[in-house]
């Protein structure tokens, strides 16, 4: 036989027996799952955040985080800031702004001490007409309004809720 026939005679007498030979060499039945590792359950940690109790003499302490136009923005007037407790429980707990006009505005955080924390944050958006003014500052307490004083202790503004202070009328 002729060199030029036979090579691509050979050629494909090998293509035919791969051909009928594919398959024989592969498993039969299902094909088994890939193995997935699984990763070991992680507990996670039970952390409990220290709060430094209040000094006996205070009921509530308002601890100022930033007061004024938002400074990402420069738009929104904004009051942010903590509220903690001594005591409790309470199940209704707010901070309160109340202008000299009367307009008042506030956050409800509600229920505090007890089983629920005793420092929560707030925030309260007055409306801008009132940058420049001194809010009144009031913590409600189950309902019961109280005046807080301003204190500026190691460079942080606070205002504080005494125990021998009475309650204001609403």
């Amino acid at each position: 036989m002729n060199p030029r026939v036979r090579f691509p005679v050979a050629v494909l007498l090998a293509l035919a027996a791969a051909a009928v030979f594919a398959g024989c060499a592969g498993m039969t039945g299902p094909t088994p799952q890939p193995s997935v590792p699984t990763p070991e359950p992680v507990t996670p940690l039970q952390t409990m955040t220290v709060v430094t109790a209040l000094p006996v003499t205070e009921r509530a302490r308002i601890t100022v985080g930033f007061f004024g136009l938002d400074p990402a923005a420069a738009d929104v007037y904004e009051f942010i800031g903590n509220l903690q407790v001594a005591g409790g429980p309470y199940t209704d707990a707010r901070v309160i702004l109340r202008y000299p006009d009367g307009q008042e505005y506030a956050d409800d955080l509600g229920g505090m001490g007890g089983s629920e924390p005793t420092r929560k944050p707030f925030f309260i958006y007055p409306d801008t007409r009132y940058m420049g003014t001194n809010p009144e500052k009031i913590v409600a307490l189950d309902g019961r309004r109280y005046p807080a004083e301003y204190r500026y202790e190691n460079g942080v503004l606070v205002w504080i809720v005494t125990s021998d202070i009475t309650p204001v009328p609403t």
